[in-house]
């Protein structure tokens, strides 16, 4: 019987944790969950395309690392090259197997993949000790760009790889700049041989043999540097053995001693990866003191490290660099089966008194009430925290910031909102805006939270919002991405802040539901009039029909417009694209999926205007009377069962 009879195939049974979704908290469209068991799309005979019942992540493309508020904070401190990761899955699987495929099932835009990793709890690690646990690289290299077809991805796995053994937990990570739209999976299969309970990996795997590498130094560079290359010791050979040697004395010469201090530090300085640094500390005294330097790094980024980095590495690296850390990047390092808990995080913390901008996105194992109340009393200057896709805390905690600048809660659950709980109260506990009054960029999208005590009349979403409007001088940027109800206190929020709005995501809000004040003439001509500075606007499926006038003022009143998401939005013609292309001059970014625009009028648009990224994904309709245009016949002739004027989402 051939070895391949004992392969087990398995589709993920357990999602144990992600970065991100697009679809509702509570909905089963676009869920993360969707990714769970077998490919239904596959299997339903589907076509390539978008399907509600795959995983699709919030973002994709380079155009969400240009956004407003990346010009006043750009991504904190170095990312190596080897890591280019933005959004992850992690899956579990019924049985554990020694991996030799991994199928990805990817249903639209297919791309992305950049590496896996496997872990080892549950098989060489007990499950009740998932501090010991390890993430191991099974694979990394380049995305699968595939054709606009139903895309299956099987990386090629070593066949003898020393990081490998019985795994029945995968971690997928996606690089979503190389997506040329949403990145859709439908599901990932675990192919392997079975593991036996009590055998090592290293009883079933071969050993890698390990070359030697030799490494010399250039003997330009040496002239570069005025060094004679005569001066450089030579190593003993055979090459000639019948010259005779001398019996000099060999000369040994540390050229680092020629240079000044300064310049070493400069060449150092240019080694911006963590691990590099500590490989160069070691290598001697002058080295490592230079490394080591408590000014030596004022951006740390341990993003790159979250499967290595353990608590106490976390506290000798903060203290290390203390006085001189100013950006601080935990993102990730906080995962559910990590090895940083809210004791060891706090402990991070401790000493960066100096800290101005902290980024914690999917730290749920250590983001709670108690950690973030250490922020103010060790981190007074804190101007920036992300707290993207964390759980269960209150942002009265956060109220002693009082340099607070920039939030991000978004895709954040159970979040605590203290306001005015009792309006007639004598002393009425002091509201999160009324103390963070600087807030400038604040983001919820996708939140969900909790009023303390009693709730007065409207959502929460709209209460915070007042609270904003009540007591923040300025805000630059706001993310309402899927918060229903704000319809009301809306126009009130944009006559107060619309002069120094340049970032505004209305994407659905529902604000076509909201009260018959806000007509879409009142809201186009309230948004626009309102907002000059307005550099990105997404206004996916707000369901306000918009003509060529609406869509045309856009370069009349908002000319600094890069980036416009007009996904559902229907009304105008391609008299008003043209308006809007040739007026908006730094237009980058143009979605306009699922509306009336026809494939042709897009090809054409983006001919004139090259400058300008139009993405389009057609209704039925209109990819049904393109397909009808390409074989010649008349696309208004459809019959009535032969497509529908829905779109998908």
């Amino acid at each position: 019987m051939s070895e391949d009879v004992t392969l087990r195939c398995q589709y993920a049974s357990f999602l144990t944790d992600y970065s991100s979704e697009y679809g509702t908290q509570g909905s089963s469209t676009y869920d993360a969950s969707n990714v769970l068991g077998a490919p239904g799309s596959y299997i339903n005979g589907s076509t390539y395309g978008d399907h509600v019942s795959s995983l699709v992540f919030r973002t994709y493309g380079h155009y969400w690392n240009i956004l407003p508020f990346h010009k006043e904070y750009q991504p904190i401190g170095h990312q190596p090259d080897w890591f280019a990761a933005s959004d992850f899955i992690e899956l579990q699987f019924d049985e554990a197997v020694y991996p030799t495929d991994i199928r990805v099932y990817e249903t639209f835009c297919p791309g992305g993949l950049v590496r896996i990793l496997i872990s080892d709890l549950g098989t060489e690690i007990p499950e009740g000790t998932p501090h010991l646990s390890r993430w191991k690289l099974l694979w990394s290299g380049s995305s699968f760009k595939g054709e606009h077809i139903y895309t299956v991805a099987t990386p090629k796995l070593p066949k003898h790889n020393k990081n490998s053994f019985a795994t029945r937990r995968l971690r997928l990570e996606f690089d979503g700049k190389l997506a040329e739209y949403y990145h859709e999976l439908d599901a990932v299969e675990l192919v392997g041989h079975p593991w036996t309970r009590g055998i090592k990996a290293s009883e079933y795997l071969k050993k890698r043999i390990k070359k030697a590498v030799s490494v010399s130094v250039p003997t330009n560079m040496l002239k570069s540097l005025k060094i004679d290359p005569k001066q450089v010791p030579q190593q003993k050979t055979d090459v000639e053995p019948n010259v005779a040697q001398s019996d000099e004395p060999e000369i040994k010469v540390n050229y680092f001693d020629k240079l000044p201090h300064e310049i070493i530090e400069m060449i150092i300085g240019y080694i911006k990866d963590l691990g590099h640094r500590a490989q160069v500390a070691r290598a001697c005294v002058l080295f490592h003191k230079i490394v080591t330097d408590e000014t030596a790094i004022k951006e740390l980024n341990l993003k790159p490290f979250y499967t290595k980095i353990t608590g106490d590495a976390l506290s000798k690296i903060t203290s290390c660099y203390s006085l001189a850390i100013t950006k601080l990047d935990l993102s990730w390092i906080g995962y559910e089966h990590g090895r940083i808990n809210g004791k060891l995080a706090i402990e991070g913390i401790k000493s960066l008194s100096n800290l101005e901008e902290l980024r914690c996105r999917n730290c749920q194992s250590f983001v709670h009430d108690r950690f973030l109340s250490y922020l103010p009393v060790h981190c007074p200057k804190l101007k920036l925290l992300d707290l993207f896709r964390c759980k269960d805390f209150s942002l009265s905690t956060l109220k002693p910031l009082k340099n607070l600048e920039y939030l991000d809660i978004s895709q954040c659950s159970d979040v605590i909102y203290h306001g005015h709980v009792n309006l007639e109260s004598e002393d009425p506990e002091e509201s999160f805006f009324t103390s963070c009054h600087k807030m400038k960029w604040f983001f919820m999208g996708r939140s969900s939270h909790h009023m303390f005590g009693s709730q007065p009349s409207g959502t929460i979403a709209e209460l915070i919002t007042r609270d904003m409007i009540q007591n923040c001088k300025e805000i630059h940027g706001v993310n309402f991405w899927r918060q229903r109800g704000i319809g009301q206190i809306f126009p009130e929020f944009i006559k107060k802040f619309g002069s120094t709005l340049k970032y505004l995501d209305l994407g659905w809000t529902g604000l076509h539901q909201s009260p018959s004040s806000l007509n879409p003439k009142n809201f186009w001509s309230l948004l626009l009039g309102s907002c000059p500075k307005l550099e990105y606007l997404a206004l996916t499926s707000v369901n306000m029909r918009m003509d060529d006038e609406d869509i045309t003022n856009f370069a009349k009143y908002c000319p600094n417009l890069e980036q416009l998401d007009l996904l559902g939005v229907r009304g105008f013609s391609d008299i008003g694209l043209h308006g809007l292309l040739s007026g908006c001059k730094n237009m980058k970014f143009l979605d306009l999926s699922y509306g009336k625009t026809s494939v042709e009028t897009v090809a054409q648009l983006q001919e004139i205007y090259p400058h300008c990224d139009i993405k389009h994904v057609p209704t039925i309709l209109e990819a049904n009377k393109a397909l009808r245009r390409a074989r010649g016949l008349d696309p208004d002739d459809l019959d009535a069962g032969e497509s529908t004027d829905e779109y998908v989402f």
